[in-house]
């Protein structure tokens, strides 16, 4: 290309148009780039989006995208370090141990929680899925810097905020799923009790009864523990108190699950549709196209929606 966006462009901000010259691909990757959170934008007052230079700059160094075509920018102009070019995926940082990598690449450089929760689905997920195939003493490692990179993402939250208790089913002892749960209830200004991996359906009535949430979440791998007789006892009380049950894993995309009344989540894109939609009504009702079993007409039974986070092995929010 040529070097008139040089010129043209130092210290104003650029369309979509202008930045997907500059990088050399289509305007639908600069619109999903952003829309998933990975590069940073501003509004104008018509509602147009803009990209400011140091925005650019940073998000062509993590995605190693060739900084030619855009202007020369001093260091001291950026809001921030630039980070080194770099090739490396979240997977890659994860498994190799590089913690500060890590942590750079799960930030999402969005404002709107919808837009977050579709960068942890897309960038976060990928990674969790990939290292369901690596041995098993990598992923203890890559397991604890992951929780150490999105625990660094969690935001206060008031102590009058909507509570919610987090938690994995007996025998699911993988939580990095839930914890993007989380942090998209903390984006969405809830107070959450995270009472993490493996919690026994008994040890859930009393963390209920104790604390009297408006949500109990639950995540796991398979749908097998919704399938416990225990489980579908636990549902019913929480229904009896006015506390709504979610579940959520990669495997909830329909078909078995409890007898009573709960949700089920698949994307952390529609978990934040349902939980925004829940806020603005000021209830628990599911979203409309959302089945309630016993209210369908075909006798089938939970809940269903496309909620939840996707997690890298699988596992989905």
């Amino acid at each position: 290309m040529s070097d008139g966006p040089r010129a043209e462009h130092r210290g104003e901000l650029w369309t979509s148009a202008e930045v997907a010259r500059a990088f050399r691909v289509g305007v639908s990757s600069i619109k999903r780039w952003t829309d998933e959170g990975e590069l940073e934008s501003v509004r104008t007052p018509g509602g147009h989006r803009r990209y400011s230079l140091p925005a650019l700059y940073r998000f062509a160094s993590i995605r190693n995208l060739s900084l030619h075509d855009l202007p020369q920018l001093e260091q001291g102009l950026l809001f921030e370090d630039i980070p080194p070019e770099t090739e490396v995926t979240l997977y890659d940082a994860l498994v190799n141990g590089d913690a500060e990598a890590a942590k750079q690449l799960v930030t999402p450089h969005v404002s709107s929680t919808v837009q977050r929760a579709a960068f942890l689905d897309r960038v976060v997920g990928s990674a969790l899925r990939e290292l369901g195939d690596t041995e098993s003493d990598v992923v203890h490692r890559a397991a604890y810097i992951a929780a150490d990179a999105l625990d660094r993402l969690r935001p206060r939250t008031r102590k009058d905020a909507p509570q919610v208790i987090l938690a994995c089913p007996p025998g699911e002892w993988h939580d990095l799923p839930l914890r993007l749960v989380r942090l998209v209830f903390e984006w969405s200004n809830w107070r959450t009790d995270f009472l993490g991996a493996t919690l026994p359906w008994a040890s859930a009535r009393d963390a209920v009864e104790r604390m009297r949430p408006s949500i109990l979440a639950f995540s796991a791998r398979t749908p097998e523990p919704f399938q416990h007789p225990e489980f579908a006892k636990l549902v019913e009380w929480c229904r009896e108190h006015a506390t709504t049950v979610i579940t959520g894993g990669g495997w909830a995309r329909g078909g078995s699950g409890g007898e009573k009344e709960y949700l089920r989540f698949r994307t952390l894109r529609g978990f934040e549709k349902w939980l925004r939609g829940r806020g603005e009504r000021g209830d628990g009702r599911a979203e409309s196209g959302v089945e309630r079993r016993g209210e369908s007409g075909d006798g089938s039974g939970e809940r269903r929606a496309e909620m939840g986070a996707e997690s890298g092995d699988g596992r989905a929010e």
